[in-house]
Formats: structure tokens, sequence, C-alpha cells
């Protein structure tokens, strides 16, 4: 069982080594110094977990119907350690999603790594799963609007133990992973990625318009 275990550990680092830079064509910055990781036109660079249709591209934005288990996508063409990345989204009423950094080549990113909740669940999810929030390790203050159906701007910084989580302009997360049991030894790289819609609802969705990434 052990011997099985190590088995699996070594192929996904050895994947991790293969996959990290899939044929991605070398990042542009913009004027203000930001890499597109989407570039509007395709899921280039991206590696899909289990169904690759949820994620669909129209008009320059990537777009997911109802997935229902959590399944997503990572930037697979470079690992980030200190950066800040700006996302912009929108979630159907009652949709669920999110943003996932330092995330090693392996399942789940939002245990391995940090998820950056989207949620318009019903009833609301509370501080520390909420829109904005680190799921589960870094609750919100002040708690952002979660409207559904209009666009909103993430800006997510993390600089060595520090990750803050800023809301259109508004900063809600101000993390310092040494100071919990449960994040001290996380990784200080990992891959960016985004989550499929997978509230369970009918009809629910997220969007995607926006991905780009500054490394400091």
């Amino acid at each position: 069982m052990m011997r099985t275990l190590a088995s699996i550990v070594l192929a996904c680092l050895l994947m991790a080594a293969a996959h990290a830079e899939p044929n991605a064509p070398a990042l542009v910055p913009d004027g203000d110094g930001y890499l597109p990781l989407f570039n509007g036109r395709d899921l280039t660079g991206w590696q899909i977990w289990k169904n690759k249709a949820d994620f669909q591209i129209k008009d320059g934005i990537v777009r997911c119907q109802r997935g229902g288990d959590g399944q997503f996508m990572l930037y697979m063409g470079r690992e980030f350690a200190d950066f800040e990345l700006v996302v912009e989204w929108r979630v159907s009423p009652k949709g669920n999603s999110g943003v996932f950094i330092r995330s090693p080549f392996r399942e789940w990113p939002w245990d391995t790594g940090y998820e950056v909740q989207i949620s318009n669940e019903q009833p609301p999810r509370d501080d520390m799963h909420c829109s904005g929030s680190l799921y589960g390790y870094a609750g919100v203050q002040p708690r952002p609007d979660e409207t559904p159906e209009r666009w909103r701007t993430y800006v997510i910084r993390a600089v060595k133990n520090r990750i803050t989580v800023t809301v259109d302009g508004t900063q809600v997360v101000d993390f310092d992973q040494t100071t919990t049991d449960k994040t001290r030894d996380k990784s200080l790289k990992g891959f960016i990625g985004v989550q499929d819609s997978h509230s369970g609802d009918e009809g629910t969705w997220v969007e995607y318009r926006t991905i780009k990434v500054k490394p400091l």
C-alpha cells in the first residue's frame, strides 16, 4: 500500500515537471506588466480536469455551466510564487465557483493551495466561505456585495506568507499563513486556476473574461 502511494506521489511530481510548459507560447506583458493567462481566444496553456466540454469560450469570455463536482482548470504554462493576480468574473444566482492560487499539480487545489471563493449560494455562506474569502482559511472583513450577474474584479496579491484579496477596490482579506497550523507549511508557489460552476442547481454558471498576473 505504501509503495503504491509512493508511486502515485512520484507520478504526480513527474507529471508536474513534464507539464509545467505544455507548448504554451511565451507570455508577453501588457503595458502595466501583467501577463495574460487567458488570451480571449482559446485555452492554450490551460489543463482541464474531467470534462473539457464544460469550459467554453464565446466572445472573449470563458463560460462554464453547472459541472456538478468541483472540477477545474489550471494554467500549466508556469508556476508563480510572489504575484498580483487580476480576475474579472461574474456568477449566476445560486452559483458557486472560485479562483485557485499556489496550487501544486495534484488534486484538489482548494486543499493543496488556496481557493478565493466565488459564491451566490442560497442561503448565503458564512464569512469564511463567501465570495472573497480564502475558502476555509480566512474570512472576509468587510463582506463584499454578492449580487449575481454583475462583473466583479478580484485583485489577489501573494508575497511570501502574506495573501491579500481585494474585491472591486475594497480589501476584504489580509492573511498571514504562518498564523495557523493548517496553513503554516503550505507552498509559497504553485499554479493558478479557476473552478467550474458546481453549486448543484440547474442553470447556474460562472464566467471569466480577464485572468492576468504580474510576477513580483
